[in-house]
């Protein structure tokens, strides 16, 4: 591909960017495993920049991605020997109420989650990491804790401003142009380019109401995972594997704060587990005051004895705890994370299979002490027709957030070729990918991935962007054109 398209970008108010740091910074992601070097990058100023350059692509033949805060792990937002829009520079809060909040869509969640709490509102759905941009986890998901019974956050928009590949700055919603508002969410940026939001708000709790307790199996886990999910006992679920120590037990989960147990109950009770793993489950009610719910009975759970704590922190210090994959980076120092997400039917086949993975894996030795993360979900209550999700009435979320020491090509081929075989027995008992980790570098799994939805995600492809300037995810170089397979 010939470079001489640089020179002949044409003016816009944001900036055009040649700087070799610039160009390196939009040639990695959070996985340290993928690299990408585009030729130029742009800040946008506003949508208008962001339609130019759309067309400029498009008429030079240029391969395009917007990139946000890059947490994806596989080279997802990367353009090599194309344009990479950093969507960052568009991070405005254009107009709020206490009903919504309008911004761009580069906005960081952690800004608009201020924005809102500032009136005592909140959106209704919260990612466990806000340095991410709206933008972008409406393109992949957007999941929370509650996510089991309140949906993603793409299920939570009253409208999307949104560039599609031809050029075009359209306004969609769940009312107006509803077929570009289900194209694009979900769908990675390989269908239209969001480049802004209006979220609805509503009353913040005052405080959150902890529960968190350690089980010596992940198949207790998940059994309580279940129960609780659905019947909607609790308004958040997240469980974490860790290594078997008790320092794993005795912390509260996504900070470095103790709980208050015993550590002669700790260490007793960790005595009775086998293997070399705990799992601890986190189970949240929101309070506010004046209103009342009945208060999770822990008598009910399956943890291990005594090994459970209560507390209350407040909305704003729940949402911005440091989740596990950022602490440890923190803690560590950065490292190649071959990652891999997936969404598993939680019934008797998918407790099984995880009981057997976790026979096998170590958390030092297979996942170099990263994250393991769990998380209930009820594929009903999504409403982002593209997004692949089990076909099981209720399904639970893996994340095996792998850490690769030593950071050499073997260690991570290695990883990433296990965490391939994972995907293929979590298939086997109807699962599927979640399409943020880092995915395999082969044409050929994105339409095993999509299935009966493979057809119609071409023929949106043809019709929002026929040149293929839209690159993003899809397993390729950005640029490439989906094809009919």
């Amino acid at each position: 591909m010939s470079t001489s398209w640089v020179s002949r970008f044409p003016p816009i108010d944001g900036s055009v960017s040649l700087e070799p740091e610039a160009l390196e910074n939009a040639a990695r992601d959070f996985g340290k495993i993928r690299h990408r070097r585009p030729l130029a990058v742009v800040r946008p100023a506003h949508t208008e920049d962001v339609v130019t350059a759309v067309n400029f692509c498009r008429r030079e033949g240029v391969p395009l991605v917007a990139r946000g805060h890059a947490h994806s792990a596989g080279g997802q937002m990367m353009a090599r020997g194309g344009l990479v829009l950093d969507m960052k520079s568009m991070r405005r809060v254009l107009h709020i109420t206490d009903e919504f909040i309008e911004v761009e869509g580069g906005i960081a969640w952690s800004e608009v989650l201020l924005a809102a709490l500032a009136r005592g509102r909140t959106p209704p759905v919260v990612t466990d990491w806000l340095s991410v941009s709206v933008g972008g986890t409406i393109s992949m998901g957007g999941f929370g804790f509650m996510s089991f019974h309140r949906g993603t956050q793409m299920d939570h928009l009253l409208e999307l401003e949104v560039v599609t590949g031809d050029g075009r700055r359209q306004v969609c919603s769940p009312t107006v142009n509803r077929p570009l508002f289900d194209a694009v969410r979900g769908t990675h940026g390989q269908l239209g380019l969001i480049t802004g939001a209006r979220i609805p708000l509503e009353e913040a709790p005052d405080a959150v109401r902890m529960v968190q307790a350690a089980y010596g199996t992940v198949s207790d886990l998940l059994t309580d995972m279940k129960r609780l999910s659905e019947g909607v006992e609790v308004d958040l679920i997240h469980g974490f594997a860790v290594e078997k120590t008790a320092k794993g037990v005795m912390t509260r989960m996504n900070s470095m704060v103790p709980m208050n147990l015993s550590r002669h109950v700790v260490d007793h009770a960790l005595q009775q587990v086998s293997g070399p793993w705990v799992y601890n489950l986190e189970m949240s009610d929101l309070v506010w005051s004046g209103r009342t719910r009945p208060q999770l009975d822990v008598r009910t759970l399956g943890h291990l004895p005594d090994l459970i704590d209560v507390w209350e922190m407040s909305w704003r210090e729940f949402c911005f705890r440091l989740p596990p994959l950022i602490l440890e980076e923190e803690h560590k120092g950065g490292a190649p994370h071959p990652e891999l997400t997936v969404f598993t039917p939680l019934d008797e086949a998918g407790i099984a299979l995880m009981q057997s993975e976790f026979d096998r894996l170590h958390p030092e030795e297979d996942i170099g002490l990263g994250p393991v993360l769990f998380f209930p979900l009820k594929p009903e209550v999504i409403s982002a027709p593209l997004l692949r999700l089990p076909e099981a009435p209720l399904s639970f979320f893996l994340g095996l957030l792998r850490r690769a020491e030593p950071a050499t090509p073997q260690r991570i081929r290695a990883l990433l070729d296990d965490n391939e075989a994972i995907y293929r027995r979590v298939l086997d008992v109807g699962g599927v990918r979640y399409l943020p980790d880092t995915l395999p570098e082969d044409e050929a799994f994105w339409p095993a991935h999509f299935g009966p939805l493979w057809q119609q995600i071409c023929t949106l492809k043809e019709r929002t962007d026929p040149a293929g300037v839209l690159g993003s995810t899809f397993g390729r170089a950005a640029g490439a054109s989906l094809t009919r397979e």
